[in-house]
């Protein structure tokens, strides 16, 4: 990691944080589930990395197109098309299992120790994620030790997934509301370019990249998009933030 400028982390007093793939390795949660090995074992599948290089532009799709919905019916419905649009078999059941399948996703061996040690810096850390209330429940338990998250804005909440304008809007007004905090002193901390950095920096915001080492989805594709900062770790991260902010 190169040197970066971070004087500007002793002005902020939030972090928005992205769940899965930050937080939560998602595409090791996906990948491991016995619906997606059953895929993966078929001849003519793809690997991995190409299996979820399809499922994530059907994820996004899903989403946009029925934003109501929740999270494990948006898993289910891209597992299925996905599997179409590969030519592999799959079961309802499959499908359904896949979707139900968030709690089972692992949590980065760095994430709560480093969510512990921002929180003792007085920073107010709070979720927006596209994420159903159930699935986040149990993912939060993982998470969670010592300290407890601030605030927790899930799509199933706002009625709309990220990229949509409306999340990042929401929060930043229920941060207003809540603890007075402004725009400009909120901070995504996030690793999906797609899904945060781009709309985040439409709506103001300045992130932190947490680039986790083989990262796909919302990351690939997205060289374009530039993050303000960018640590491979959350452990970087939260490292940087103390310094900065001693």
């Amino acid at each position: 990691m190169t040197s970066q400028d971070t004087t500007p982390f002793r002005n902020y007093k939030a972090l928005l944080f992205d769940c899965y793939g930050t937080l939560i390795d998602w595409e090791r949660g996906m990948l491991d589930t016995p619906s997606v090995r059953s895929l993966l074992s078929q001849d003519g599948a793809p690997d991995e990395q190409g299996l979820l290089a399809a499922f994530s532009p059907n994820e996004v799709r899903v989403q946009a197109a029925t934003p109501g919905i929740v999270y494990d019916d948006v898993l289910t419905q891209a597992f299925t098309d996905t599997t179409r649009d590969l030519g592999l078999r799959a079961s309802e059941e499959d499908a359904r299992a896949f979707g139900n399948s968030v709690p089972s996703w692992p949590a980065f061996a760095d994430s709560a120790d480093a969510l512990k040690r921002l929180s003792e810096m007085g920073l107010k850390l709070v979720i927006l994620s596209n994420v159903h209330n159930a699935g986040f429940a149990e993912t939060r338990k993982k998470l969670e030790k010592g300290f407890a998250f601030d605030q927790v804005f899930t799509a199933q909440d706002i009625g709309s997934y990220k990229p949509d304008q409306r999340n990042f809007e929401y929060a930043i007004r229920r941060l207003k509301e809540l603890y007075g905090i402004e725009r400009n002193e909120i901070l995504i901390t996030a690793n999906s370019k797609l899904h945060d950095h781009e709309p985040g920096h439409i709506a103001g915001l300045k992130g932190a990249w947490i680039s986790r080492l083989g990262a796909n989805m919302g990351v690939k594709q997205f060289d374009h998009i530039v993050p303000d900062w960018e640590y491979a770790t959350m452990k970087e991260f939260a490292e940087a933030m103390d310094k900065a902010r001693a």
